[in-house]
């Protein structure tokens, strides 16, 4: 998807807010805010949001010595998340369509985004819950999943942000339970890039115990397949299913002609727009692959 107005803005007050929380040199300020306002105002022609943010994050560790440091939100997020694994699996479990409710809640989760709302805490989760207690995923696409992981042996679960990879755990353990003979592949980021989940984080929430865990190979907030590691693409290229999660993967795999079941939440307007949601609705699609 190319980038559109609104993502440059956004981009900017969210990074510039964490910034200027995190630094207090002017002159360091000013630049940053100068380069980045020099960014947004002649991306090329082909950029997304996702490669945006990582030319802002290039430019903060120039002018800073690192990138923009989300390890704090990101310990936060994944550790309350985690305490509240147990019982969330359990309950989900006990549903009477466990992989519908896994979905809710996996779709849900994607609130968590500091590219888009820079001043989250803890209490976000509860916005989540909320957020999931009124999602219906969609029948038909719901119904194409389970046929089509009914008959796979592979799944490629692309992830997004901390916190939000522990409910797409939940979601893998469903399915594997569920569906005991399929092989989970975790795709994760392959560097640190704003709140993005990074082996680091599988580590930490100890995802490889449900998926084998790779990464993209690249510190971009999405799934750029130019620049993906040729072991990153070969996963596209063989797994039976793919499901992808957040706006940073949907905008970069979306019309890449891949078959691949899309879960996020449509934060932007005009995300709502090209899907005909409500803004910060949940959504549930499905894009068929080229023949």
């Amino acid at each position: 998807m190319t980038l559109d107005e609104e993502c440059k803005g956004c981009l900017y007050n969210s990074q510039l807010k964490k910034v200027e929380r995190s630094h207090s040199d002017p002159e360091k300020l000013e630049q940053f805010r100068s380069r980045v306002r020099a960014l947004c105002a002649n991306p090329p022609a082909h950029y997304c949001a996702p490669l945006l943010m990582r030319d802002i994050d290039r430019a903060h560790c120039e002018i800073f010595g690192g990138g923009i440091d989300y390890s704090a939100e990101k310990m936060m997020f994944n550790s309350a998340v985690l305490a509240m694994e147990e019982d969330l699996f359990a309950n989900i479990k006990a549903c009477s369509d466990p992989l519908a409710e896994a979905v809710k809640y996996a779709a849900a989760a994607n609130y968590i985004d500091f590219a888009k709302l820079s001043d989250l805490d803890a209490d976000s989760i509860s916005v989540v819950k909320q957020a999931a207690e009124k999602t219906v995923p969609d029948a038909a696409v719901l119904s194409l999943l389970k046929s089509r992981l009914k008959s796979a042996k592979t799944l490629l679960y692309v992830h997004d942000n901390c916190g939000e990879v522990v409910f797409d755990k939940i979601l893998i353990r469903v399915i594997r339970s569920l569906y005991p003979e399929i092989s989970v592949t975790s795709l994760v980021r392959g560097g640190e890039i704003i709140n993005d989940a990074t082996r680091k984080d599988a580590e930490f929430i100890n995802l490889g115990k449900y998926a084998s865990v790779e990464d993209s190979g690249e510190a971009v907030p999405g799934t750029y397949l130019k620049e993906l590691s040729p072991r990153a693409l070969s996963l596209f290229n063989s797994c039976d299913v793919i499901i992808s999660k957040g706006l940073g993967n949907l905008e970069t795999l979306f019309g890449e002609g891949y078959d691949i079941f899309y879960i996020f939440m449509c934060k932007c307007e005009h995300i709502a727009r090209r899907f005909n949601l409500a803004q910060w609705s949940t959504a549930f699609v499905h894009e068929s692959g080229k023949a």
